[in-house]
């Protein structure tokens, strides 16, 4: 097995003293300077790769007379290289079983890591919760690319300083931040907030609801709801809809759960009540509540993903 490797921006970047080679007929191969040691399997992926066996049209290979070494030409510039040209096209062999399929990202990915190369000039994205934690470097690392993020959040001042965080590190990604006020325990909150949203812009291409509360003691918002139940999903789902006339067929709606859904104890097979996500105090536990609105949430996005795209993320 390969050994550990530095991390690297690439997954496909080779480490330090190793070179990408290729056989005549069209096997890559690895070749490790420092140990003088050859290997078939790329030496951070543990992937094999093929190339076609034809250079690409204008490329002629020679052998060098002095070093014996093979050099690459093209011929109309007469540009010489040591690196086979057909190794920019490489692909992976296919795997046999689907369980050697290569995860991209993993538990290790940061928000900036998974956005690595993309230009996002002239998108807009809105994110709920986006002043502090996932909904934080979510925003930070969209902005970083280009985007024009809408920091949808309860607290001015706290959103204010989290905008500021990101112009001392970049000034253009930090003028690329705005304020909308948003409180999900009110509907009347929420209703403003996307009319003052639909002020500003014609079209979202990321709506990206991240706010939730976790362990709130038994409490009834302004509107008569359980307020776990309302500001982790309800307030979420009818700024969904409210905004619906910003989206077209290529805006993306992510929608955080939590692996918690799976400890719902909603009724299955219809019969579900208004108690039954709203319960009175006496029959009231916070956890219970979370992982009833994070279900919510599940069901939300598979329904939506029938008429929108969507995208469900679970975290812990």
């Amino acid at each position: 097995m390969p050994a550990l490797m530095p991390e690297s921006d690439s997954e496909d970047e080779l480490p330090p003293a190793w070179e990408e080679r290729a056989t005549s007929d069209g096997f890559v191969y690895y070749v490790n300077h420092q140990s003088k040691s050859t290997q078939w399997t790329h030496p951070r992926t543990g992937k094999m790769k093929r190339v076609s066996g034809e250079l690409p049209i204008g490329w002629r290979r020679h052998i060098e007379e002095d070093t014996g070494k093979v050099i690459f030409v093209e011929e109309k510039t007469q540009r010489k290289s040591y690196t086979d040209p057909r190794l920019a096209f490489a692909v992976e062999e296919a795997p046999e079983q689907v369980g050697e399929l290569r995860q991209r990202f993993d538990s290790g990915t940061n928000a900036l890591q998974v956005l690595h190369g993309r230009d996002l000039n002239g998108k807009v994205a809105l994110i709920t919760g986006a002043n502090t934690g996932i909904g934080f470097e979510t925003a930070r690392s969209l902005v970083l690319h280009g985007c024009e993020v809408i920091f949808a959040c309860r607290d001015e001042k706290s959103t204010m300083a989290a905008i500021e965080r990101i112009r001392a590190e970049k000034e253009a990604a930090g003028q690329r931040c705005s304020f909308v006020a948003l409180d999900l325990g009110s509907l009347h909150s929420t209703k403003r907030a996307a009319e003052e949203v639909k002020k500003r812009h014609k079209h979202i291409d990321m709506l990206i609801l991240n706010a939730g509360v976790f362990a709130l003691p038994h409490s009834i918002t302004e509107d008569g709801f359980e307020r776990t139940f309302q500001v982790n999903h309800l307030a979420h789902f009818y700024l969904t809809n409210l905004l619906s006339d910003l989206y077209d067929h290529a805006t993306r709606i992510v929608v955080v759960s939590s692996e918690s859904h799976r400890m719902s104890t909603l009724p299955v097979g219809g019969g579900l009540s208004e108690s039954d996500l709203c319960p009175p105090q006496h029959k009231f536990w916070s956890m219970i509540a979370y992982n009833n609105s994070k279900l919510c949430n599940v069901l939300f996005a598979m329904e939506l993903a029938k008429v929108s795209t969507v995208l469900v993320i679970s975290h812990y």
